[in-house]
């Protein structure tokens, strides 16, 4: 299929733009939300509501197969297979963000509503992206799509800091956070209504009964399994070691205390840390751009060996973040190397990420070329449920932990084991995948 598209250089602009601003509509929430709950209930914040709030908004991103499914077989002839869902999902994302500037309670229940608007217009931007994705899977040659994958990650998260770090706390500070939300909405009504100048495939009629058939062996083939194990475990240390690290960090600079903060963790409270947060955040977002970038174009040289050489990386790198901390407790020696490896940690995330997606959209046009976008839906919906899997299970063990260890540094560790634990899992797992439906020809 396409052999019978010729790809353009202002694709990849169409789909980094798309991204940019797919950057504000999720990196406003995470990060600007909470300090602007606590703003207009003068200062007062529930981390207990806000994580409802934030699991309620995550919702979309865990059933993207269901819009997969929905892309992958109706379209229009006239518009194309992918374009109608991208900007029609697009536009309501983007009304509810121009409903949420013309009303914000300034009492409790801002909770409720902050959540139907989380909801709504997440369920928006993870309902265009599936679409998008598999337009991107359409359109882009396979020695090009790393670079895609990299470009599309790295100008996602420059959005994610660009609207919830510098735009997000600018309107704070003025009281104008209406506007932000206006402008928000039209980007995300902008940036789905330029894929119409990508010229799709034309749609073949396609056999219903087939369709059902090939979308029952997404669930019975035993070579898909191996992609679903090898996703769902790479993604369990997704923001659990982050999160950790984070504490690490704020402990060892004597942001926090350690009592208070195994304290806080364990019984479900909360440190109010949303600035140190942004901060911490910005620090890994250095290294989360490079990585991604870096990573895009190593993924088009070959896929196998970029992968392999970040997972040998990153799983003993998980067991060395304790160390400086654990033999210094000076705060410039927790500062310094709190902030690199910070970077460090980003950026193997995110490299790992990139080319994670790459392979997954390679095996997505070899296993199912009339069901790509609901195949690459799914898997990534593995890797988001990795990543809450792992957040619950990284609170379970430190409250367990806590019981008998009063050592921050020791129980980050058993952490740290874990994860280096499932990345070794999710490797394994990977090198039994044939190369030949991944990886690029030459390198075969």
């Amino acid at each position: 299929m396409n052999s019978e598209i010729e790809y353009k250089r202002s694709y990849t602009f169409i789909f980094v733009f798309y991204y940019l601003c797919e950057g504000f509509l999720q990196g406003i929430p995470f990060l600007v939300w909470p300090s602007f709950i606590a703003h207009q209930l003068g200062g007062s914040y529930d981390i207990a509501k806000w994580l409802v709030i934030y699991s309620i908004g995550n919702i979309p991103w865990t059933v993207k197969i269901i819009v997969g499914i929905f892309n992958d077989r109706w379209g229009s002839k006239k518009y194309g297979r992918r374009f109608p869902w991208i900007v029609s999902f697009g536009t309501f994302g983007g009304i509810w963000w121009f409903i949420m500037a013309f009303y914000m309670p300034g009492d409790e229940s801002i909770y409720l509503w902050m959540a139907i608007y989380y909801l709504m217009t997440q369920l928006g931007a993870a309902f265009s992206d599936t679409a998008l994705d598999g337009l991107i899977l359409d359109v882009t040659p396979k020695e090009k799509l790393g670079r895609v994958q990299g470009y599309t990650w790295t100008m996602m998260f420059l959005g994610y800091g660009a609207g919830g770090l510098l735009l997000g706390l600018i309107f704070l500070q003025l009281d104008a956070m209406h506007f932000l939300w206006i402008i928000t909405g039209i980007l995300a009504i902008i940036s789905s209504i330029f894929p119409y100048l990508i010229k799709e495939p034309i749609i073949e009629k396609d056999n219903i009964r087939e369709f059902g058939k090939d979308l029952l062996t997404i669930v019975t083939k035993k070579r898909n399994w191996k992609v679903f194990t090898y996703t769902f475990a790479g993604g369990i240390q997704g923001v659990m070691l982050g999160t950790f690290f984070n504490y690490l960090i704020l402990i060892g600079i004597g942001i926090i205390d350690v009592e208070e903060t195994i304290l806080s963790i364990t019984s479900g409270t909360a440190v109010n840390l949303l600035g140190w947060s942004d901060i911490l955040y910005f620090i890994s977002g250095i290294g989360i751009v490079i990585g991604s970038f870096v990573s895009g174009i190593l993924g088009d040289r070959s896929r196998k060996k970029t992968l392999s050489r970040i997972f040998l990386i990153f799983i003993p790198y998980c067991l060395i973040l304790v160390v400086p901390f654990a033999l210094s407790n000076k705060a410039i020696v927790a500062l310094i190397f709190g902030f690199m490896f910070l970077i460090i940690l980003g950026a193997i995330q995110n490299a790992l990420m990139v080319v994670n997606q790459t392979i997954r959209g390679d095996l997505s046009k070899a296993y199912y070329p009339k069901l790509k976008s609901t195949y690459f839906a799914l898997i990534v919906s593995l890797v988001n449920l990795g990543q809450n899997i792992g957040t619950l299970l990284g609170a379970w063990i430190f409250s367990i932990a806590a019981l008998f260890i009063s050592s921050y540094h020791q129980i980050f560790y058993i952490i740290c084991l874990i994860c280096s634990l499932t990345l070794g899992i999710a490797y394994l797992i990977f090198s039994t995948i044939d190369p030949i439906d991944y990886e690029l020809e030459r390198n075969l």
